[in-house]
């Protein structure tokens, strides 16, 4: 019995990696035109942040098997154009103050300066993962803030770290791939890891017993989260 409980829980992230493939699949010419829109709004620098917020509520709606298309993105970035920014500007802040002070202990020959730049590198791989959380839960929260939805990111990553690592290496070799071949770039990489990222947060939500009856919960609750 006990084998069988674990090799169920082992499964879970894989079945939410299928079940992304699907959505991804199925949905795939609207994902494209939404992932070229994507390209399309960075390119324009302002209205990015706000694309990659309509991208993820599209992915929302997906997830539930709602197959939503380029109006629903327009909707979602509308709808949070001020909060995409602080998302983007507070990026910008945690990117800065990382990089100047790796670049600064990397110019140091002590040992403790090398301790203390792979601190920051892991400091900055822990942001990247709590990242690949954060947009979906803000998406599910009742209370449309940053910050709760990047704690919330955050425990789930200390919360289920062998899920995380599963289904955070499958969003890094979409990525990964989605870099060094264009193609998978422009024709939905992208779109892939938020719908990955949207199945992942709803299982989770599922796995705690939050979708269902909408329990507001405190610290890891995830906070206001709705059914």
């Amino acid at each position: 019995m006990m084998a069988s409980s674990e090799l169920s829980g082992r499964s879970v992230p894989l079945q939410v990696i299928g079940s992304s493939l699907r959505d991804w699949w199925d949905d795939w010419i609207n994902l494209v035109i939404i992932n070229l829109l994507l390209c399309v709004a960075w390119a324009t620098i302002v209205l990015g942040p706000p694309a990659t917020f309509g991208l993820y509520y599209v992915t929302r709606h997906l997830a539930r098997g709602q197959s939503m298309g380029s109006r629903t993105m327009f909707e979602g970035g509308r709808r949070y154009f001020w909060q995409s920014w602080l998302w983007m500007a507070l990026n910008l802040v945690v990117a800065l103050v990382i990089g100047v002070n790796y670049i600064f202990y990397s110019s140091l020959e002590p040992a403790w300066a090398y301790s203390i730049r792979a601190a920051f590198a892991l400091l900055a791989l822990t942001w990247l993962v709590v990242q690949f959380y954060a947009l979906p839960y803000f998406m599910e929260q009742e209370d449309k803030r940053i910050v709760p939805a990047l704690r919330n990111g955050l425990y789930t990553v200390l919360a289920a770290p062998g899920y995380t690592l599963v289904v955070g290496c499958a969003a890094a070799l979409i990525m990964g791939l989605s870099t060094v071949t264009v193609a998978l770039l422009f024709l939905g990489g992208p779109c892939l890891v938020a719908s990955l990222g949207s199945r992942a947060v709803l299982e989770r939500l599922q796995t705690f017993g939050l979708r269902e009856t909408g329990v507001t919960g405190s610290e890891y609750s995830p906070e206001n989260t709705e059914a």
